[in-house]
C-alpha cells in the first residue's frame, strides 16, 4: 500500500448546533511509516465492517457532489488540496442540513494497492489515551480513534475510469447509530447504493447449499466445499476485494473448477459475476444455531451425525464431545 497523498481538515459541528465550523490544513501531509501503518490500521478495520454498501456516482447531478473535484483532480486540473478544499465546502453544505449530525477530522487519503489507485475519505474523532515516556512518565495524549469508524467511503479509481459502468467502485459503511444519520455523507459523495454486501453473500451461499444439495454426492466432499466457499469470503473482505464468480466457482471445486458457475447459471441464481463479500455473513455460513429465553446452542454444521446427533422424534439433541470448560464447570456445578 503506498500513500500517494494525504490531508486532514477539520468540521466542528454538534448536534442540534446550527452551522458548522470548517477549518482547512493548507498542504498534504508529506508520506511516511507512520501515514503507511495509519492507512493500513484503517484499511483493515474498513474492510471489517460488515454494514457496507455499494455503488456509483449518480448519473446528471445537479446537485453539489465529489464527483466533479475528483474529476478535475484525475485530469490534473486541480491538484489533491484543491480537490479535498471543494470536497469539504461539499461536505459543510449537507451537514448543515444534518440537524443530528456531528462533525470531526475529516481524513482524505489517495493511495495504490493491487495496482489500481484508490481514495479513501473517513469522518473520525479524536479520543484520549496514556503515553509513556522514554523517563517512565505518564502522560495523555490524543489520537484519532479508528476503532469507531461510523462514516468513510472508498472510491475505486481506477474501476472509476477505466469500466464507467460498472457499478460498485464506491463503498461506503453506514453509521451504526442510524441510516438516516449517515444520508448527509452519502449526498456528499454522490452515490446510490445499488449493492448491499449482506444480501449478496447470503445469495451466494444459498446458491452454495442448493449446488451441495443437488450435485455433491458426498458429505465430506459437501463439508470442504462449504469451508472453502467461507474462506474465500473471508480472504477477500479483509483484503477488501470483491468476488469473482468464475474465480470462487474455481476455489470451492477446485477438480470441476466451471462447475458450480455452470450449475448456478442452470438453475438461474440471481448473482452478479462480481459479489461483494460481507465477513458476518460468512462466518455464520457453516454453523447452526438457534436460542430462546433460556438457551442458546451453536456448533458447525460438519458436527452434525457424529459429535451433535439430532432426535428429530424427540426433538432431542446429543453432545458426545463438549468443550473442555463446559465440561469442567458442569462438573463443578454437579459436585457441590
Amino acid at each position: 500500500m503506498a500513500v500517494k497523498n494525504f490531508i486532514v481538515h477539520l468540521l466542528d459541528k454538534t448536534a442540534d448546533a446550527g452551522e458548522s465550523g470548517l477549518t482547512l490544513s493548507e498542504a498534504a501531509i508529506s508520506p511516511t511509516l507512520s501515514l503507511d501503518k495509519f492507512l493500513d490500521d484503517l484499511n483493515r478495520i474498513y474492510n471489517s465492517k460488515s454494514k457496507k454498501v455499494y455503488g456509483a456516482f449518480l448519473k446528471d447531478q445537479q446537485a453539489p457532489n465529489l464527483e466533479q473535484s475528483l474529476l478535475e483532480y484525475m485530469h490534473k486540473q486541480i491538484d489533491f488540496v484543491s480537490m479535498t478544499h471543494q470536497a469539504m465546502d461539499v461536505l459543510k453544505h449537507y451537514i448543515d442540513q444534518a440537524s443530528k449530525a456531528k462533525g470531526g477530522y475529516v481524513v482524505f487519503i489517495h493511495y495504490a494497492l493491487f495496482g489500481s489507485e484508490f481514495i479513501i475519505i473517513a469522518s473520525l474523532n479524536n479520543t484520549n489515551g496514556i503515553s509513556v515516556s522514554d523517563s517512565l512518565q505518564i502522560s495523555t495524549i490524543d489520537y484519532l480513534d479508528l476503532t469507531k469508524l461510523h462514516l468513510a467511503a472508498r472510491i475505486d479509481l481506477t474501476t472509476w475510469q477505466d469500466e464507467p459502468e460498472n457499478e460498485r467502485y464506491i463503498s461506503m459503511v453506514r453509521a451504526k447509530e442510524s441510516h438516516k444519520l449517515s444520508e448527509y455523507f452519502r449526498r456528499f459523495i454522490g452515490s446510490d447504493e445499488r449493492v448491499d454486501s449482506g444480501a449478496e453473500t447470503t445469495a451466494l451461499f444459498n446458491a452454495v447449499n442448493h449446488y451441495c444439495d443437488d450435485a455433491i454426492s458426498e458429505d465430506q466432499e459437501k463439508a470442504l466445499i462449504k469451508k472453502k466457499a467461507e474462506k474465500f469470503c473471508i480472504e477477500q473482505a479483509d483484503n477488501g476485494q470483491s468476488i469473482a464468480l468464475k474465480d470462487f466457482s474455481s476455489y470451492v471445486n477446485d477438480t470441476a473448477v466451471d462447475d458450480f458457475l455452470d450449475y448456478v447459471r442452470k438453475e438461474q441464481f440471481e448473482l452478479s459475476h462480481e459479489i461483494a463479500p460481507n465477513k458476518s455473513v460468512a462466518r455464520r455460513f457453516n454453523k447452526l444455531s438457534g436460542r430462546n429465553a433460556r438457551l442458546s446452542i451453536s456448533f458447525n454444521e460438519e458436527l452434525l451425525g457424529s459429535e451433535v446427533i439430532f432426535n428429530e422424534e424427540r426433538g432431542t439433541l446429543t453432545f458426545s464431545d463438549i468443550p473442555e470448560t463446559l465440561k469442567t464447570q458442569l462438573i463443578n456445578r454437579t459436585t457441590k
